[in-house]
């Protein structure tokens, strides 16, 4: 299987769209069909490392290297991430503020699973 198969299958188990992929790699959506499509065969050095750790998964994995594919269970979001998803560019949210909000999203998963 190609290293585009295998990202485009990563992404799809962890339910993440291309669109998402590329914001959180800094590229755009066309570049990531095309790295999922294999018309660009070679991925930048400083891409793979990312890319793995986005996806869940080893660069040995995406790299055909190894063959067992990884659980599709999603990674925890960063702060960081977390930050910029919720509020962009901008750092104005404090820490404080950002463990309520894991909090308050830790409270809305516990509701939906006993409903």
């Amino acid at each position: 299987m190609s290293i585009g198969k295998r990202i485009k299958e990563r992404r799809k188990a962890l339910g993440y769209s291309a669109e998402d992929l590329a914001k959180r790699l800094g590229k755009s959506p066309a570049t990531i069909y095309r790295y999922e499509n294999g018309d660009i065969e070679k991925l930048p050095g400083d891409l793979l490392a990312p890319l793995a750790e986005l996806l869940n998964t080893s660069t040995s994995y995406l790299l055909g290297l190894d063959e067992d594919i990884p659980p599709a269970v999603p990674r925890q979001i960063t702060d960081q991430e977390l930050k910029f998803a919720l509020w962009g560019e901008t750092d104005t949210i404090d820490d404080a503020d950002l463990a309520a909000v894991r909090h308050y999203a830790a409270f809305i998963k516990e509701r939906k699973h006993k409903e």
